[in-house]
């Protein structure tokens, strides 16, 4: 079970920085005038970034609750 927290935690960690990485990104772009990065509207984007986010916080979670159930 300790291999499937590392794996969760190290999820967690790889997801928020990726999610906050497309927020900063789409803020960025929108900041200098863009409405669209790569084809795709800036919306997609952050709306990506906020749900890596939300997915690092739930497997950041899971781990701290296994781990307190012990």
């Amino acid at each position: 079970m300790h291999d499937m927290n590392k794996f969760f935690d190290q999820l967690g960690l790889l997801a928020g920085v990726i999610g906050v990485g497309f927020c900063i990104l789409a803020v960025a772009t929108r900041l200098m005038g863009q409405y669209y990065l790569f084809g795709t509207e800036l919306r997609m984007w952050l709306l990506g970034g906020i749900a890596l986010i939300v997915m690092g916080c739930f497997a950041k979670l899971q781990v701290l609750t296994a781990e307190s159930a012990k």
